[in-house]
């Protein structure tokens, strides 16, 4: 009985660990709302992002480009946007932590785009 408690307590301890090392949450610790819209809007950003870079492969081989490149800078306003919209309502501080880290991203971001 011992024993198989010990390896239930093993289990369950290299689990929380595993989890906690890959997402750096405990995984009974479940999001707030605002910290899952940063979240989401720090994706929208990463697509944009991947399609801008896309863009910039398909002009590289000489093929215009132009179309492929409004969409994401349009994306990169409206999450920019929406951003600044959510800031003054976020109240835990992982989420206005996401959100200065989303911030820094997307100027970095415009910054390349010049």
């Amino acid at each position: 009985m011992k024993r198989i408690l010990a390896v239930f307590v093993v289990v369950a301890g290299l689990f929380t660990g595993g989890y906690y090392f890959m997402t750096g949450r405990l995984p009974w610790v479940a999001l707030s709302a605002e910290e899952q819209q940063v979240i989401d809007l720090g994706e929208e950003f990463a697509r944009a992002r991947e399609q801008w870079q896309a863009a910039g492969r398909t002009q590289a081989l000489g093929v215009d480009a132009s179309s492929q490149v409004e969409a994401p800078i349009a994306t990169v306003e409206r999450v920019e946007q929406e951003l600044a919209d959510l800031t003054p309502q976020l109240k835990s501080t992982e989420a206005k932590n996401r959100a200065t880290v989303l911030r820094r991203e997307i100027a970095t971001f415009k910054g390349e785009m010049k």
